[in-house]
């Protein structure tokens, strides 16, 4: 009898135990999903976009002759070749004419400014910060690195849409031309494309899907460190200049994830509208493969 009773008490008790265990687990989600929402300012976030879209100059961008576009685009400064040679001129052949090109330094030197200087092209602006931000954790820094330069290359675009083009990058020629089309005939907030990956392998892959979610394949298998949105914000797209107001954050290390993507996870949750376009706009060189040491 008594060793009945001791075996009902342990089984009641770890009942107990993993009801407790559960509710744990709940809370802890529930309190992480509340404290990313702060964090992500999802309130504050919507509130801004609809003051946007009731602002008298919001329409401006769909439906001005001939808007000017802005390229911005980070450098470092150990990848001023790749800047000079491939990301800058993608976005100086542009079909469509009416462009600038805003380049920011993440302290990246004289070196990039000359460089800069001797592409002579007066479509091309450049600002150099005094000064970076470095995760101490490799990894942590890479999620975040470029998020300096980025937002400063926004705060001085004059286009009324902003496109993104990362130093190691190429837009296709026709992007800006196709993009905007769809962009004002369809009224989005951001319009993106495919975007197609480049190996140095020479293998070639597409993304691009809508709406915009995360990927799940094996992209972390392959060497690739990060899932990829499929169809970006931040790659092969260009968005509404007032939307300059989802700025790249530091605290994304925190969570894990890059700066890009977690200010397309906000404008998401936020109600941007967003619109695919069926074509190549970008090609994409991920530098966790090409920045790697070739195998022994």
């Amino acid at each position: 009898m008594i060793a009945d009773e001791q075996l009902e008490r342990r089984e009641a008790n770890a009942e107990v135990r993993d009801a407790i265990d559960r509710l744990h687990a709940r809370l802890d989600g529930e309190i992480r999903e509340m404290l990313r929402s702060l964090v992500a300012e999802e309130a504050v976030n919507r509130r801004r976009l609809f003051e946007l879209r009731g602002r008298r100059d919001y329409d401006l961008p769909f439906t001005e002759t001939d808007p000017l576009v802005s390229v911005c685009v980070p450098a470092r400064a150990d990848r001023i070749g790749l800047l000079a040679e491939r990301a800058i001129p993608s976005a100086l052949a542009q079909t469509y004419a009416n462009i600038e090109v805003v380049v920011v330094g993440d302290a990246a030197g004289s070196e990039a400014r000359a460089e800069i200087e001797r592409l002579s092209d007066d479509r091309i602006r450049f600002s150099d910060l005094t000064q970076r931000v470095v995760h101490p954790d490799p990894h942590r820094h890479w999620l975040t690195g470029a998020i300096m330069p980025r937002n400063e290359s926004h705060r001085l675009a004059r286009g009324s849409w902003i496109a993104d083009l990362d130093d190691d990058d190429a837009l296709r020629p026709d992007a800006i031309e196709h993009l905007l089309e769809f962009a004002c005939s369809e009224r989005v907030e951001v319009a993106y494309g495919i975007v197609e990956m480049i190996e140095p392998d020479g293998r070639r892959s597409t993304i691009g899907g809508f709406p915009p979610v995360p990927l799940e394949p094996d992209w972390k298998e392959r060497g690739l460190g990060w899932q990829p949105w499929q169809g970006s914000a931040s790659t092969g797209a260009i968005f509404h200049t007032g939307l300059r107001l989802f700025g790249r954050e530091h605290v994304a290390a925190v969570l894990g994830i890059p700066g890009d993507f977690f200010r397309l996870e906000r404008m998401v949750r936020a109600g941007v509208r967003f619109g695919m376009l069926e074509r190549i706009t970008y090609d994409y060189y991920p530098s966790s493969l090409w920045d790697a040491p070739p195998p022994e």
